[in-house]
């Protein structure tokens, strides 16, 4: 009988994209989420829940973009902004939510776990506030980062030291004792590659919420033309001019 990361390991490599595995436990990942994200989790998991927090694990699993995708973010031609370039991008952000939203769901079937979908589509123009989000899912980054798979960054995604932020994410929650992966230390330093991309992220501190500001000028690009609920270009600035860039090894496609 496969473990589960031998069973996951052999459903990723079904997929021509380069992935990253960690596992962290489920009380772990359970008390750094926010309450409202606690309640959602507890109903989901239901009668199962105290089980789970006694012996399960979060499997964090994750799949980088092509290089060449990272570039087709933001985009200028004659001296606006090419949407039908930055759709591109868009396009892939889906493409690799489905296929982790897949893996997720088999291997959840397979060790009689519980997937959690790899993001929410289709909000940010409908919802009023980003806080909206927050009651609808869990912060796959929160698992990822407490699975080892990299450290927070300054523009609030989870950075890996050999594909960056340019990772989609999703998670399994099993009633199994998995060994944990070791936590990474935080290593942006005095890097503001993302701060210098996003006006948003650079003055986070003193917004009231920069992720709602976020929300609110993806919102405005979707009403221009832009397909997807996604901007990208702090994952762009942090691939092309942060202090790894060089140590950074996105697959050619």
């Amino acid at each position: 009988m496969h473990t589960v990361m031998d069973a996951l390991a052999e459903l990723m490599k079904e997929q021509s994209y380069d992935y990253i595995i960690g596992i962290t436990g489920f009380e772990t990942v359970f008390c750094a989420l926010m309450p409202v994200q606690q309640k959602w989790l507890r109903n989901l998991c239901k009668e199962r829940f105290n089980d789970l927090v006694e012996i399960g694990s979060f499997v964090s699993f994750g799949i980088s973009y092509y290089d060449s995708i990272i570039d087709t973010i933001n985009v200028k031609k004659g001296g606006e902004t090419d949407l039908d370039s930055w759709n591109l991008y868009g396009d892939e952000y889906s493409r690799l939510n489905e296929m982790l939203d897949t893996i997720a769901s088999k291997l959840a079937s397979r060790f009689d776990g519980i997937s959690i979908p790899a993001t929410l589509h289709g909000l940010a123009g409908k919802i009023e506030n980003v806080t909206d989000y927050y009651g609808r899912t869990i912060s796959h980054r929160a698992v990822a980062e407490r699975a080892g798979l990299g450290w927070r960054g300054k523009n609030g995604l989870l950075i890996n030291h050999r594909f960056g932020c340019a990772v989609r994410f999703a998670s399994v929650a099993v009633t199994l004792p998995l060994d944990a992966s070791e936590e990474v230390e935080y290593a942006c330093g005095d890097c503001t590659a993302c701060e210098d991309a996003c006006t948003f992220i650079k003055h986070r501190v003193v917004l009231p919420d920069y992720r709602e500001n976020c929300r609110r000028y993806i919102a405005n690009l979707r009403k221009k033309g832009l397909k997807k609920d996604v901007c990208g270009k702090c994952i762009q600035a942090c691939i092309r001019n942060g202090i790894h860039a060089t140590s950074f090894e996105l697959r050619a496609e």
